[in-house]
């Protein structure tokens, strides 16, 4: 895992192209290349961040984690 000092970057505006520049691969990297452009084109709906990260979980986090880690903890007692 790469760790970055995002504070060493002038604006919340470098800090979301750099964190999307890391995201390569299928559908993944097709939604940061949008997403870039957004920012590009000052129509990006992410102002900071913290709304790119949430954005991103939202997209691609798992919708039903409760669901999942009583599958795991079930798995584990079998």
């Amino acid at each position: 895992m790469v760790m970055m000092q995002f504070n060493l970057f002038a604006d919340e505006r470098m800090k979301i192209l750099i964190s999307l520049s890391f995201m390569h691969g299928g559908i993944v990297q097709v939604w940061a290349e949008n997403k870039n452009n957004a920012v590009l084109s000052h129509t990006s709906i992410f102002s900071t961040l913290v709304g790119l990260l949430a954005g991103i979980k939202r997209t691609f986090g798992d919708p039903d984690q409760e669901r999942m880690a009583h599958t795991q903890l079930h798995t584990l007692k079998s």
